[in-house]
């Protein structure tokens, strides 16, 4: 937008009213100049931040308008604060600055809204402020004024020196969205810059950690006991930008409102059990448990799973064999699995010799769909598959997801796959193989057992598994068997071709056939 050529705002003759009638009055401002009908959580918000010296900080779940508010916020505070008199002193403009973990989620988030509100504005009898101010990709300033007064954003990485370090202003605000994610070295430079009367603080964020200043605003900070923070908590379950259908899926696909998936996403609490492991042993157990969770008349896919080892922090080269049903993570279409054997759990085999074995085995089988780690030296065993002319699903599970509600709640692949097993697990959907041997058991459920997980704490809620070399830090080694059952929960294995007698009705005879040959073939269990 090009800066208009009408002279400074503090010029116009309708602007004096105008400061007279908002600066003091946020929400109405809000309502009369933006156009925005605010939610109860937003008219509170807007009531807790009044106040020159406000401290306020929001734990929120998702879709509640927080974000929205911030935008406008940002323009209030910039258009109704032109001057400030203290101390003798007569200071033109005012400064918001706007910060988070990484200065795109600023562009993502805040600065649409702020281009949003702007478009509010130009829609209603306030019109003609939009030539006193321009909006470029990182900044808002006042025509005339672009030094003392604007809106800037900034970003708060680790380790990198903030960009509010030093500066002072009476009219000064800073927002600092995702605030989780930030590290407590940068809020020691926020309260030493804001030290005067008329310095404004908001933060927000998911409640992705128990631990850390944001935490704390909400906790030992907050004025309930006894310190300066006002702190909101804005949730899903009362927003009017949510449908009580978007509600139940929720529900449905985190497990229940009790879970702390439900509880972070959509009621704005916290990550209270943040750092713990994805299963327990017992969970793990009952899965072992004989039963039939796939019919003889139902059209199930077999699978061969196969993770490398000779990497790094893998001990093993596992490969696993999967009945597989359903598509989805919940109704009469999840996925539901039964892993029948795992021919293959061996430390001893080169990449060519383990190729080969994943070749003759999927040769053995029906219409079986092969899924092979393509990390490391799996790179160079999915070549030589593909060499030998055999269809593999290549896993690249450190990239992102494909679909967007899993990219809004996974890091990554592995972590989609991971917490998707887990789920099936918990629900019922998943029977461990039976009839191997104690050792192997065990083995499964360690690594079942030791499954560290967190939240990220930079871009709202998201699960992150823990890194290999940290686990190994802990003690606590690669899971390649689980590793390769998760592989079923990938996107890419959404797919698969109907086994040979699969929904016949007769006995089992494509999974019995893959368990009889591959008992034939190897005795590579570890």
């Amino acid at each position: 937008m090009a800066a208009s050529t009408k002279g400074l705002i503090t010029s116009d003759p309708r602007y004096e009213e105008f400061v007279e009638n908002y600066h003091g009055d946020l929400l109405r401002f809000m309502v009369e100049v933006t156009g925005l009908i605010p939610s109860g959580d937003q008219e509170e918000l807007c009531h807790e931040i009044m106040p020159p010296d406000a401290k306020v900080s929001v734990v929120s779940g998702t879709s509640t308008g927080k974000t929205a508010s911030f935008g406008r916020i940002a323009l209030w505070h910039m258009l109704c604060h032109p001057v400030a008199f203290y101390d003798g002193k007569v200071e033109i403009g005012s400064n918001t600055y706007i910060g988070a973990p990484r200065i795109s989620q600023v562009g993502d988030g805040v600065w649409k809204e702020i281009n949003d509100a702007r478009l509010g504005i130009l829609s209603g009898p306030y019109a003609w402020l939009d030539d006193y101010y321009e909006i470029t990709k990182t900044r808002v300033a006042m025509q005339g004024f672009e030094d003392q007064w604007f809106i800037s954003q900034v970003a708060m990485q680790k380790g990198q020196a903030i960009g509010v370090a030093g500066k002072h202003r009476y009219w000064q605000m800073i927002i600092i969205d995702e605030a989780a994610g930030v590290s407590d070295e940068h809020f020691d430079v926020i309260d030493g810059t804001q030290t005067q009367g008329g310095n404004r603080t908001l933060l927000a964020s998911q409640g992705v950690r128990n631990s850390g200043k944001f935490y704390e605003t909400h906790h030992n900070l907050s004025r309930t006991n006894g310190g300066s923070w006002a702190n909101l908590t804005f949730s899903s379950e009362r927003s009017p930008f949510v449908t009580a259908k978007w509600l139940k899926d929720r529900e449905e696909e985190t497990g229940g409102k009790d879970t702390v998936e439900y509880i972070i996403r959509v009621k704005g609490g916290f990550a209270e059990d943040s750092g713990s492991n994805l299963l327990t042993r017992s969970e793990l157990l009952k899965a072992f448990e004989p039963r039939k969770i796939i019919g003889d008349d139902e059209p199930f896919g077999l699978m061969v799973l196969a993770d490398v080892g000779l990497g790094e922090y893998r001990d093993d080269s596992v490969a696993v064999v999967a009945k597989v049903i359903g598509r989805s993570d919940s109704g009469e279409d999840a996925r539901r699995v039964e892993y029948i054997e795992i021919p293959l759990c061996t430390n001893t085999k080169d990449e060519i010799m383990f190729s080969g074995d994943l070749t003759n085995l999927v040769g053995k089988l029906s219409n079986a769909t092969l899924l092979v780690d393509n990390g490391g030296v799996g790179h160079t065993v999915n070549k030589l598959i593909e060499a030998s002319g055999v269809p593999v699903v290549k896993v690249d599970w450190g990239k992102p997801c494909f679909k967007k509600e899993y990219k809004e709640r996974f890091y990554n692949r592995r972590a989609c796959a991971m917490v998707r097993f887990r789920d099936a697990v918990k629900s019922g959907r998943v029977v461990l193989p039976q009839g191997i041997g104690k050792k192997l058991k065990e083995k499964i459920l360690l690594q079942g057992s030791r499954l560290p997980y967190h939240y990220s704490e930079a871009g709202g809620f998201k699960y992150v598994m823990d890194k290999k070399e940290d686990m190994l830090k802990e003690g606590i080694p690669s899971p390649d068997i689980i590793d390769a059952m998760s592989f079923v929960f990938l996107e890419d294995a959404t797919e698969y071709i109907v086994a040979e007698h699969a929904g016949s009705g007769r006995s089992m005879a494509a999974a019995d056939s893959a368990k009889a040959k591959a008992d034939e073939e190897f005795a590579d269990i570890d």
